[in-house]
């Protein structure tokens, strides 16, 4: 049975086991590039905090085992990456992770319905995210809380042919 998970806001000295998270996850997926960086995970509260984005953490007994965020997407990004509009409204899901040794025990999807609740609080009425092909759990995990596919790219990763999955949530009111 899996133990509870606690969900709370990123606070600093976080910073190493997220990235601990982020890595053995997508080491786990097949899906970790050697050699290149993960920017955003080295300045989290100026990506996400400072910025009307949100990065969640997932503790199991205080350990972090999984991660989170939200963050806006410019217009721009929301054209180019997404095929979208209305960015004032629409959020881009990312780092959503759960450590191996704590996969399947839904955590992934109760990150996901905390982030997408902070995103209906702040308004907003769309949320997008990618993942590649290789990922088949994040993509059922995905497709389970109600996203649905809307673009598929091939891309080349680490000389590596894989497709960039996006997909798309509208948020309807409820009540």
């Amino acid at each position: 049975m899996a133990q509870p998970l606690t969900i709370r806001r990123y606070q600093p000295g976080d910073g190493p086991r997220v990235q601990a998270v982020h890595e053995a996850a997508m080491r786990a997926a097949g899906a970790y590039v050697e050699g290149v960086p993960d920017d955003d995970l080295e300045t989290i509260p100026e990506t996400y905090l400072d910025t009307a984005g949100t990065f969640l953490v997932g503790t199991v007994d205080g350990r972090i085992v999984a991660t989170g965020a939200l963050r806006p997407v410019s217009e721009a990004t929301i054209a180019a990456k997404y095929s979208a509009t209305s960015p004032d409204s629409t959020v881009e899901l990312t780092r959503l992770r759960v450590a191996p040794d704590h996969q399947r025990c839904g955590y992934g999807g109760r990150c996901c319905d905390e982030l997408e609740r902070r995103a209906r609080t702040r308004g907003a009425t769309a949320i997008v995210l990618d993942t590649l092909s290789i990922q088949s759990a994040a993509q059922g995990l995905y497709e389970t809380q109600g996203f649905e596919l809307v673009h598929r790219e091939p891309i080349e990763q680490s000389a590596e042919k894989v497709d960039l999955l996006v997909y798309r949530k509208e948020l309807v009111e409820s009540g």
